[in-house]
């Protein structure tokens, strides 16, 4: 007899053993790796879970944990964010997090964090109690260092955000830990990075204050007021940033075939330099190396006859 799981693909003992199946054949499902237990009482078919992706895995697990333990507990921080699917940069996923007025015991997979949390700031997302977009990325990017702050605060604002909330939920959370990074980050927030890669480029960018301030997402024009390209960064109105995230020169990207991609941006290149900008890009691996981006950088504005 087939076990039933659920809408999200979960397997729970208390609704199949005794009707659909016993606790020694879900055991033994375990033991042979056929189910993947992702919380008590609750597991999942094997495969399926070792094919996601971590984030895709926390949340399948906060979904698991939301229906095990105590009716109506509130899911934070990255666990909040990985049932939203909120873009985070390196999140340390080990534990669930939950937020509660009192303070609770931590154990091995659950880290509690004491708040009394505003009831406009809470959602219910696939059947999960989790604070919202806003509260969420608040949340996270106060326990982040600069870099994974911008990202989720960039992403929640590409998720649209409301900006004037954040600003109130910064001004009420003054006396919790990590509400300087927060405070420093917000104001340089912006939906304008479309990407985890983009909100990186722009916070290594900020790390250096001799650089000027990026525009992003800007459209080049010829002389005859057609657009040539949409660049992802622009500094100082002369030198165009490319973060080359996606490209892999190795195989298609979307339906067009690599080699099809390479020329397309060396066309679009030349005609931005044909216009007399200096074109530079980037990749996670310079990003890696904020010394080396810096002088990357640096380099092409000198090019471009712009160094600050």
């Amino acid at each position: 007899m087939e076990i039933p799981a659920d809408e999200h693909g979960l397997i729970r003992r208390a609704d199949t053993v005794g009707t659909h199946t016993t606790e020694k054949t879900l055991q033994r499902g375990v033991t042979r790796k056929d189910l993947y237990r992702l919380w008590r009482g609750a597991m999942a078919d094997y495969a399926k879970v070792s094919d996601l992706d971590a984030v895709e895995k926390h949340r399948l697990t906060v979904i698991a944990a939301a229906g095990a333990g105590r009716p109506g507990r509130l899911f934070s921080h990255v666990s909040a964010a990985a049932v939203h699917r909120l873009s985070m940069l390196r999140p340390d996923l080990g534990k669930v997090h939950v937020t509660s007025p009192k303070v609770g015991k931590q154990t091995a997979r659950v880290r509690r964090h004491q708040a009394v949390v505003d009831e406009k700031d809470i959602v219910v997302v696939d059947g999960v109690k989790v604070t919202t977009l806003e509260r969420t990325a608040c949340d996270v990017a106060r326990l982040g260092n600069s870099r994974q702050a911008l990202v989720v605060l960039d992403a929640a604002l590409r998720r649209d955000a409301d900006i004037q909330r954040m600003n109130e939920i910064l001004e009420s959370c003054r006396r919790f830990k990590g509400v300087e990074m927060l405070r420093r980050m917000l104001p340089h927030a912006s939906a304008s990075s479309e990407s985890v890669g983009e909100s990186l480029s722009r916070a290594v960018m900020l790390e250096f204050p001799d650089l000027p301030v990026p525009r992003q997402q800007v459209e080049i024009r010829n002389d005859a007021g057609v657009i040539v390209a949409r660049v992802d960064f622009l500094l100082a109105d002369r030198v165009v940033g490319e973060f080359d995230g996606m490209i892999k020169y190795n195989g298609a990207v979307g339906d067009a075939p690599a080699w099809r991609v390479v020329v397309d941006e060396k066309l679009r290149e030349d005609r931005l330099r044909a216009l007399g900008y200096t074109v530079v890009r980037w990749t996670w691996d310079d990003l890696r190396d904020k010394a080396a981006f810096y002088l990357m950088l640096k380099r092409a504005l000198r090019s471009a006859g712009v160094d600050r």
